[in-house]
């Protein structure tokens, strides 16, 4: 293992009910870090005051400011001694070995410059459940995904690298991990997978909290033209269903055709993931509840994608900031 500092970084805002489950489980860390640095975005529950115990005690260094969390990282990350970076966010809990899973990684050589963690759910319903099986990949474990988009709830890399990516874009709400691990990989650094490195969170616990994330996933994802051909392709098919409906009262066979690509969907684009996902959970029958799940994350994500490309003709910084940030020139 490497004998090298690392600083963990982290944001929160109004976790009152999961906070001190989250800071005991960095603290119990099997390598310990040189510093916890927790970011607190201005908790108005109870939070801060929680925070500020440990602080007291000085087993974390608190900062509280009024900031989204992709400013909060940096603040973080600006006031860390160690070159390496350990982030994760509150409401997680991070597993004794995630640390020192990490560190292992930047032993070896060729050293990475980023090094992506795991993740697993801790899922208290059947909802949770199956929204945590819709949502991911049963394979993502295997797939490029795991190792070049990881969730900033499980990620470390060198400040250095940090520095050329110029930190986490600040003005960007959601999808902001999305594009930082984008421009790290235009900045061609080296990403390995850490596998056993994993942090645990909750699903969305309802329909309305899921369509919210969801909705505002899409949305970020939008103002600077993440995935945007995948959101395209399916409304697409959105738009061939509906007009084949509309056709259909003119005449009752023509709607016959309006199954056609419902059928193509559910056959190609749902069953297979979702009859995985099933295997995976080892709990037979839950295949028509994992696709309900997809389809309603689909719909949800088209709604924020209209909007976020919305927000990207109204207000110009989104196109102008990401231009700067990722240093792309005008041809």
């Amino acid at each position: 293992m490497i004998k090298q500092p690392a600083s963990i970084v982290a944001t929160v805002r109004n976790e009152k009910e999961t906070i001190v489950a989250f800071v005991e489980s960095l603290l119990n860390q099997s390598y310990k870090p040189a510093e916890i640095i927790i970011v607190d975005g201005v908790s108005l529950d109870g939070t801060r005051e929680l925070l500020e115990e440990y602080s007291g005690r000085g087993e974390i260094i608190l900062i509280s400011e009024d900031c989204n969390i992709a400013q909060g990282r940096n603040i973080g990350i600006r006031r860390a001694r160690s070159e390496i970076i350990a982030v994760t966010d509150a409401g997680c809990i991070v597993t004794e070995s995630w640390l020192e899973n990490i560190m292992n990684c930047f032993a070896n050589e060729p050293r990475p410059d980023v090094v992506a963690g795991n993740f697993r759910f801790i899922c208290h319903t059947m909802f949770e459940e199956v929204v945590s099986l819709a949502t991911f990949s049963p394979d993502r474990d295997e797939t490029e995904a795991a190792r070049y988009y990881p969730s900033s709830r499980s990620i470390a890399f060198t400040k250095s690298a940090w520095n050329k990516a110029r930190g986490y874009p600040e003005w960007l709400y959601a999808a902001e991990d999305t594009l930082f691990n984008i421009r790290l990989r235009q900045l061609g650094c080296h990403f390995v997978f850490a596998r056993d490195a994993i942090v645990r969170w909750r699903p969305r616990e309802t329909w309305k909290a899921l369509a919210r994330q969801r909705l505002n996933f899409a949305r970020g994802n939008a103002r600077v033209g993440i995935g945007t051909q995948g959101y395209i392709s399916y409304m697409r098919y959105l738009v061939t269903v509906l007009l084949l409906l509309l056709l259909g009262f003119l005449s009752p066979w023509l709607m016959l055709f309006s199954l056609l690509p419902v059928i193509q969907h559910v056959r190609h684009v749902l069953l297979p993931h979702a009859v995985r996902a099933e295997e995976k959970s080892g709990k037979p029958g839950l295949r028509w509840y994992i696709m309900l799940v997809m389809e309603f994350v689909r719909l949800v994500s088209i709604a924020g994608f209209l909007a976020g490309r919305l927000d990207r003709i109204v207000d110009k910084k989104y196109i102008d900031s990401q231009k700067i940030w990722m240093n792309v020139q005008d041809s």
